[in-house]
């Protein structure tokens, strides 16, 4: 039986493989953002095309972000750029989705906002602007006015190299996914793939991104948002090689972009570890290796194969199962680490789903509903999914 009920969450996208680039330009009218990951920091950068700039901005990818912010000081002069007044609708669709948001006082000053930079917590204050954001294939290309915050330089410290901003993609009524909604009257939706080299970010849905089939394929649980506006979804029970931890109640899980690896609060983590370390048998524990606090290496010549860990989200027969490349980073030496860690006692949510959990998986994001669907797609290594650069 138990079997049975994992056969029917193991998710197979071989058709997505055969997606061309093409095929995937012309069935989302283009609004795909091309996604990579940044090796030293764990951080995913989006290309986006804004102003009338020849080249690509690079983004660092916020699923908790309230907005598009940039550093408009770095080269990037658009001539289609303006700022936003104060009594501006658009400074009032900031105040709903940013409380910080403020103007002087007198209608012809610009909005203020205090922009956050979520990868190393500091804010600092911006103006909201408008500009427009290009979209399609060179034959057939669209645009559109959005809303973004211009920061000061400073505000990029922490971020990958060559990042311009933060592409935000929370639930705020000036985020991206609201206002390109907006524009098309659409529910908000927005389908996330991340992957080192070939991820995808997009406001439309994920049967026009991967079709049909993958669609069909997603199993779907309840979404809300926190105070810090990051998706959180529950997690009825933590099973580790398939025995559930001794933990009581249901525990909530941050979605995050901006944190490498899966972070658990130290209590939760303590019970955990002791579980995975006691499931672990065909491994020999070895000293931690920064940041991890769980590492192994293979007591024969072939590679570590180390448990699985399924979350059980709204019922114990829908599980997210994390394992292989989700699980295990590879810090040389033969030596490999289990990429959840420690995260601290002080902590909003006890779980906080980092960057490597979620590659690999397609992401359904159903703001207008608060749903998130999830499905696996098969890795291959001749697997390429080039999204046309915006």
């Amino acid at each position: 039986m138990a079997s049975s009920c994992l056969n029917l969450f193991v998710f197979s996208f071989l058709s997505v493989l055969l997606i061309t680039k093409s095929q995937i330009s012309d069935s989302v009218n283009g609004v795909v953002f091309p996604v990579t990951r940044d090796l030293s920091t764990g951080q995913y950068l989006a290309e986006i095309r804004l102003g009338d700039s020849p080249e690509p901005a690079k983004l660092v990818v916020d699923l908790s972000g309230t907005l598009l912010w940039f550093d408009c000081s770095s080269g990037r002069i658009s001539s289609s750029r303006s700022l936003i007044s104060g009594s501006s609708s658009g400074c009032l669709k900031a105040k709903v989705g940013n409380d910080r948001a403020s103007s002087r006082g007198d209608q012809n000053t610009d909005c203020d906002l205090l922009v956050r930079n979520g990868a190393v917590g500091i804010t600092a204050r911006g103006e909201l602007a408008t500009d427009v954001l290009s979209f399609g294939s060179v034959a057939s290309q669209g645009t559109v006015e959005v809303l973004f915050a211009c920061a000061p330089p400073l505000l990029l410290r922490g971020l990958a190299s060559g990042a311009q901003g933060v592409m935000g993609l929370g639930k705020a009524q000036i985020s991206l996914p609201s206002q390109l909604a907006a524009e098309t009257n659409e529910r908000r939706r927005l389908t996330v793939y991340l992957s080192p080299s070939n991820g995808v970010v997009s406001t439309r849905s994920v049967d026009e991104v991967f079709g049909t089939a993958a669609s069909k394929s997603l199993v779907y649980t309840p979404m809300s948002t926190s105070s810090s506006g990051n998706y959180v979804i529950n997690v009825k029970s933590i099973r580790v090689n398939g025995n559930k931890l001794s933990v009581n109640g249901t525990l909530s899980a941050e979605l995050s972009t901006l944190v490498p690896y899966t972070m658990l609060e130290s209590s939760l983590y303590a019970v955990f570890a002791e579980a995975y370390v006691k499931a672990a048998t065909n491994a020999k524990s070895v000293d931690p290796v920064a940041p991890f606090d769980l590492c192994f290496t293979s007591t024969s010549s072939d590679e570590v194969e180390l448990p699985a860990v399924d979350l059980a989200l709204q019922s114990e027969m829908v599980r997210w199962r994390i394992q292989g490349k989700n699980l295990l980073v590879d810090v040389g030496g033969g030596v490999q680490c289990l990429g959840i860690v420690d995260g601290g006692s002080n902590r909003v949510s006890p779980i906080t789903v980092g960057g490597l959990q979620l590659e690999g998986f397609v992401l359904d994001f159903d703001l207008g509903n608060s749903m998130m669907g999830f499905g696996e797609r098969t890795r291959s290594s001749s697997d390429s999914f080039p999204p046309e650069a915006l």
